[in-house]
């Protein structure tokens, strides 16, 4: 046997093994699709098949069965129904700065007709505190108030770096605006960026609160705050609702469960971080953050020498995910799921995404059935043990180093 029979028979070896790693399509979970009349529809995911699929949506698959039997798969994206923005930055002109009467004063000058609800400042300074007002004119004889005695700090020490310097206001279209801010020293004013935020709402979600407990870590001085869902859904918006008039700002860390053990005190929550922020009286909107699904939350609020806050309820809610899918062939079409091994899929039309229409008509999704048969595409395992695999692997590279050192030797 020479060189290039083995180089051969290892190929083939290593073919042979490679056909066997093709992902058998093996789903706990089908739900019949209804309604398919177009070649583009959206389907929104159950709230109750959240707890169900992977963190990654991986294993989820849109399959088809053809009138033959033989099965087909629909390609699809996944979309997140946020909030949506549109920025559009608008140039100015800073055409005046004075002092007068203990007020700094910061004009600019805006293009005619140019509508604008937010205002962002920088200043060559970490620690400030002013109650700053905004105005608007036309020809900078009559002014108008858009905001009065707005609150912007920045605060820089060992234990934070914070600033809160955003003006935001409902839509206004002036020639001018002028920038009040009242300091007995100059605030070292940087830039600003005047923009007009065009919002497009998202679709929302109030999931249902099962729990609620705030436990205080006086030897740590930390608050922590336990929020349990009633469901895995997905969540992107939390508010605390804090009894306290004070002010106050404090680090605050947000993590949720990614599993669970149970032992002699209960169940106990493995923690993955969601974000951290700072809980300020200044900022009482709440937090935004990336859609996650999730069911139990841990809120950790550092206090340091500050006595603890108290807390009342909390506010959250979430955008649900829905599949934009194209369907080619007619035929009975599931939504399948629950596959811990299913990778993501790779699909053309997720490099085409401008191309796929914007409006599509939703499908029915029906109710949830555990597969008791496997639902298979038409590429099938040749094994189904991966230990089978590995072990082929190994043998082959085995034999082509035993063979090379022999014909070494010779």
């Amino acid at each position: 046997m020479n060189k290039l029979t083995f180089s051969n028979l290892f190929f083939a070896l290593i073919l042979f093994a490679n056909l066997g790693f093709a992902q058998e399509y093996k789903f706990n979970y089908q739900r019949n699709l209804e309604g398919i009349t177009d070649g583009w529809h959206s389907i929104e995911i159950p709230v109750d098949a959240y707890s169900k699929l992977n963190s990654d949506f991986s294993d989820v698959r849109i399959l088809g069965i053809l009138a033959n039997g033989d099965t087909v798969e629909a390609p699809y994206i996944i979309q997140v129904q946020s909030d949506s923005y549109d920025n559009k930055v608008i140039d100015f002109n800073l055409i005046n700065e004075v002092k007068k009467s203990g007020s700094y004063y910061y004009t600019f000058e805006l293009p005619n007709e140019q509508m604008v609800n937010s205002v962002s400042l920088s200043f060559n300074r970490s620690n400030f505190n002013w109650l700053v007002t905004l105005e608007g004119s036309q020809n900078q004889q009559e002014w108008f108030t858009i905001l009065k005695k707005n609150r912007i700090v920045g605060i820089e020490n060992n234990n934070t770096s914070y600033q809160y310097t955003t003006l935001e206001f409902k839509n206004v279209s002036y020639k001018y605006l002028r920038l009040k801010i009242p300091s007995s020293k100059n605030p070292r004013f940087n830039k600003a960026t005047i923009e007009e935020k065009i919002l497009t709402k998202g679709v929302y979600t109030s999931p249902m609160i099962e729990s609620f407990k705030v436990v205080e870590h006086n030897e740590r001085n930390e608050t922590e705050v336990l929020l349990s869902l009633q469901k895995m859904e997905p969540i992107s918006f939390i508010k605390l609702q804090i009894v306290d008039s004070m002010d106050y700002y404090r680090p605050v860390s947000v993590e949720y469960a990614i599993d669970s053990i149970k032992n002699n005190k209960g169940w106990q929550y493995l923690y993955r971080s969601l974000f951290t922020s700072t809980l300020s009286s200044l900022n009482k909107k709440g937090y935004n953050f990336p859609n996650q699904v999730l069911k139990h939350l841990r809120i950790t609020i550092k206090n340091y020498d500050n006595e603890p806050l108290t807390f009342s309820k909390a506010k959250i809610h979430g955008n649900p995910h829905k599949l934009i899918a194209r369907f080619t062939k007619p035929a009975t079409y599931y939504l399948v799921y629950g596959n811990k091994r299913a990778y993501v899929p790779n699909y053309d039309i997720t490099r085409f995404e401008d191309n796929i229409p914007k409006k599509n008509k939703q499908l029915i999704v029906g109710d949830e059935v555990f597969i008791e048969e496997e639902v298979k595409a038409e590429k099938e395992a040749l094994f189904k043990d991966d230990i089978w695999l590995w072990a082929i692997m190994i043998f082959a590279v085995f034999i082509l180093g035993w063979f090379s050192l022999k014909m070494l030797k010779n």
